[in-house]
């Protein structure tokens, strides 16, 4: 009887790591490398203004549900950009116009960078619009997508995530800016600290933290990043 019953609790133990294998197999959410394809947008009126705007669109993910909802975001994040361009320059043009004065065509650009693609899709993009004087104004806008919940991870949620803290970031962005601090503002106007929302990006095994041109540093250091081992 003793062998008997060890025999049926080995069967019932096989069948039970059976069943809860196949259950996860059913209700998790597999993760992927995620296909992107460009949409290319090209407007121009002449003298007057000239876009150029590369449109990103999610394919082959297993949450659909996700990449309609990001894809809506991309798009519609880029046209506004478009619309806004063309509205400022035809408005720019009258004005000019009506003073006799000449003017300088508006540009606008928006390009994409696929930075990491498995688990937490990290994408970047690259707006440029020139409206007259000295030189453009570039800015970037990332978005950092857990693949399996469909959430835009802060930099704060994700280095929770990480058992990192916005303070050891910090410190390590201060150390960074030491050895090389003629480019960067100092004291008041330098870097202080981090927001919850700050950009970045994963490339690799990095994280990538940047910021905007004049945030902490002079037009000409351009955008500067820090990049951290995680």
């Amino acid at each position: 009887m003793k062998g008997k019953s060890s025999f049926l609790d080995c069967i019932v133990f096989n069948l039970m790591i059976l069943i809860s294998a196949i259950f996860l197999c059913l209700t998790a959410v597999p993760v992927e490398a995620v296909e992107i394809v460009s949409l290319s947008v090209e407007k121009t009126e002449k003298d007057v203004y000239q876009i150029e705007a590369k449109i990103p669109i999610l394919m082959e993910l297993n949450r659909k549900n996700i990449q309609e909802k990001y894809n809506d975001l991309f798009r519609d994040n880029i046209l506004t950009f478009i619309e806004y361009t063309i509205e400022m320059a035809r408005q720019s043009q009258q004005d000019f116009s009506e003073a006799e004065f000449p003017m300088r065509e508006f540009v606008g650009r928006v390009d994409f960078d696929l930075k990491n693609s498995s688990e937490i899709l990290s994408i970047k993009f690259n707006y440029y619009q020139y409206t007259g004087g000295a030189h453009g104004n570039p800015y970037s806008l990332s978005y950092n997508i857990d693949l399996s919940s469909g959430k835009d991870l802060n930099l704060s949620t994700f280095l929770e995530q990480q058992d990192m803290t916005l303070i050891e970031v910090e410190e390590l962005i201060k150390a960074e800016i030491k050895k090389n601090p003629d480019i960067y503002f100092q004291d008041d106007y330098g870097f202080q600290s981090l927001d919850e929302d700050q950009c970045y990006y994963l490339e690799g095994d990095e994280l990538v933290v940047y910021f905007q041109p004049y945030a902490i540093a002079p037009y000409s250091t351009g955008m500067p990043e820090f990049r951290i081992k995680y």
